[in-house]
């Protein structure tokens, strides 16, 4: 089954936990450019938008650690659906290469 993370913007502060459990669980080792989950930030506006790289597996360790809980994983079909009844800042993380 196919699966997908869906991103909070309302409560995200851009702590970069995310970052650092991933890269951990990953490869052993606390290093943000190892991460399959980036977050890029506008500090303009105090926007944070995660990515995901096509590596990910979607194990959920960026989940179970983030300290604002903006980070949910859903099927693909439950995604869908949810995303119908969506209000602005809640969407599926964008796959980068």
């Amino acid at each position: 089954m196919e699966k997908t993370i869906i991103f909070n913007g309302d409560v995200c502060t851009g702590c970069r936990v995310c970052e650092l459990t991933c890269s951990m669980a990953k490869h052993g080792e606390y290093n943000p450019k190892k991460s399959y989950i980036r977050v890029i930030a506008n500090n303009d506006f105090g926007v944070y938008l995660p990515v995901l790289k096509t590596e990910c597996d979607f194990c959920g360790k960026c989940i179970e650690l983030c300290p604002e809980r903006a980070l949910k994983i859903f099927e693909l079909e439950q995604a869908a659906v949810m995303m119908r009844k969506c209000k602005i800042g809640r969407f599926p993380l964008p796959l980068v290469s």
